[in-house]
């Protein structure tokens, strides 16, 4: 589709979370989109603190730096949102113990697999 419109600010943003579910190995959906990736959402597979579920984050940061990945890196979380805010995203239990978990602990993880991937 992004190559029949043709525009150039037209791109792909991915979500780690959603990967988790749906492809058959994150690193095979990051391949599939590397032409036009340029955003991707760092979720863990509860949408809880990055580093303390079952995304495979070597995986998924070593397919970024194959792929020469620059675009942007932003951690998701779910944690402290309204009721009816979570029925829609399916998030009916806490997904970690405190906002100050996920900042402490699933950012530095994040960072730190950057750092090691050479994507910061």
């Amino acid at each position: 589709m992004i190559h029949r419109i043709g525009a150039d600010n037209i791109f792909i943003h991915l979500d780690t979370y959603h990967m988790n579910i749906e492809e058959k190995g994150a690193g095979n959906g990051i391949l599939d989109a590397r032409e036009f990736l340029r955003y991707i959402h760092l979720s863990e597979s509860d949408r809880g603190t990055p580093g303390e579920g079952t995304c495979d984050w070597d995986e998924i940061y070593a397919t970024l730096a194959a792929i020469g990945f620059k675009g942007g890196l932003a951690m998701e979380s779910f944690i402290n949102m309204p009721p009816e805010i979570g029925f829609g995203l399916a998030v009916w239990r806490p997904v970690a113990e405190s906002h100050d978990e996920v900042m402490s602990k699933g950012l530095p993880f994040l960072r730190n697999k950057a750092k090691q991937y050479r994507l910061i």
